[in-house]
C-alpha cells in the first residue's frame, strides 16, 4: 500500500542541497545580469538598485558595532546621480564626474547639518558618510559604466565579472587541495597563500578567454591580448583585497553574511565583495588605452 497524502507529509524531508540552491540562484542572477547589460538604461538601474541594497546592507553591518548610521543618504545620491546619468545628453547637464563632485559635497553638507542640529553621535556621522565612498562610490562607478555604449561596457564589465570570479573559485578548490600557509588567519581562516596564488594565475589566464570570445563580437571596437591581461592580472588582486575587505568588516560586525537576499550566498555585498574592488581597476586600464594609445 502506498502511503496516504498526509502520511507522507508526516515523513522527513530531506534538505535540498546547499550547493543546488547556490547553483540555481547563480544563474538566475547571471540570466538577470546578462539581459541588464544589453540597454544602458537598463545597466545603470541594475547597478543602481543593487547598489541601494548594498548600503543597505553595509550600514546594518555597522549597526551590529553601535554605529548608528543611515544609509539613505548615499542611496538617494545614488539614485539621482545615476538617473542623471541616463538624462544627462537630452538636458545638458554637465559630465557626470562634475556631476558627482557637486552632488556629493551637498550630500556631505546635508548629512553635518542634520547631525549639528539633531545631536547626532559624531561616530554615526562618519559612518553614514563612510557609506557613500563604501560601496556607493563603487556602485556609481558600476552604474557609469553601464552608461557607455555596449561595444565599451561588455569588456569592462566581462573583465571584471571573469577575472575576479575565477581568481574566486580558484583560490578556493586550489587552497582546499594544497594550501598550506595561512594569508590572514585574523581575517579570513580559510585563505591560504597557495590559495591565492592560484586564484591570481587562474584569473590573469581569463583573460586569453575574453580575448578571443570578445573581439569577434565587437568589430572595429576591438581590444588587445595585452589589456585584457594586465587588467585581468589587476582585477584579481583587487578582488581578492576586496573579499578580505569585506570579511574583516563582517568579522569585526560579527555576522556570518551581510544579507539574504540570494539564497545561499547571501546578500549582495557577499556576492559582490570582489567585484567592487575590481571595477575601479579595469576601467582604469581601459580608460588610458582609450585616452592614450587608440
Amino acid at each position: 500500500m502506498f502511503p496516504s497524502w498526509k502520511e507522507r507529509s508526516a515523513l522527513p524531508t530531506r534538505k535540498v542541497s546547499q550547493t543546488l540552491i547556490r547553483t540555481v540562484t547563480g544563474i538566475v542572477l547571471l540570466a538577470v545580469f546578462v539581459a541588464c547589460m544589453c540597454f544602458s538604461v537598463s545597466s545603470v538601474l541594475f547597478f543602481t538598485a543593487v547598489g541601494c541594497i548594498a548600503c543597505w546592507e553595509i550600514a546594518n553591518a555597522l549597526h551590529a558595532m553601535q554605529i548608528r548610521c543611515s544609509p539613505w543618504p548615499s542611496m538617494i545620491l545614488l539614485v539621482l546621480i545615476s538617473v542623471s546619468m541616463l538624462f544627462r545628453p537630452l538636458l545638458e547637464l554637465p559630465d557626470a564626474l562634475m556631476l558627482a563632485m557637486i552632488a556629493l559635497g551637498i550630500d556631505v553638507i546635508s548629512v553635518l547639518a542634520y547631525a549639528l542640529f539633531h545631536k547626532v553621535g559624531f561616530e554615526n556621522v562618519l559612518g553614514t558618510l563612510a557609506l557613500f565612498l563604501y560601496p556607493m562610490l563603487f556602485f556609481l562607478l558600476f552604474a557609469y559604466v553601464g552608461s557607455k555604449e555596449l561595444v565599451q561596457r561588455i569588456p569592462i564589465i566581462a573583465v571584471v565579472i571573469v577575472s575576479a570570479s575565477l581568481c574566486d573559485i580558484a583560490a578556493y578548490f586550489i587552497g582546499r587541495w594544497l594550501g598550506k600557509h595561512k594569508m590572514a588567519p585574523k581575517v579570513s581562516p580559510k585563505k591560504t597563500i597557495e590559495g591565492s596564488v592560484a586564484g591570481l594565475i587562474f584569473g590573469t589566464l581569463s583573460g586569453f578567454g575574453l580575448y578571443f570570445a570578445l573581439n569577434p563580437l565587437l568589430g572595429d571596437a576591438q581590444f588587445p591580448l595585452a589589456l585584457y591581461l594586465i587588467a585581468s592580472f589587476l582585477c584579481s588582486v583587487a578582488g581578492e583585497i576586496g573579499d578580505l575587505c569585506a570579511s574583516m568588516l563582517k568579522r569585526q560586525a560579527d555576522v556570518k553574511d551581510y544579507g539574504k537576499i540570494l539564497p545561499g550566498h547571501g546578500g549582495i555585498m557577499d556576492r559582490a565583495d570582489s567585484f567592487v574592488f575590481a571595477l575601479p581597476v579595469a576601467l582604469l586600464c581601459f580608460e588610458l588605452y582609450l585616452a592614450f594609445v587608440k
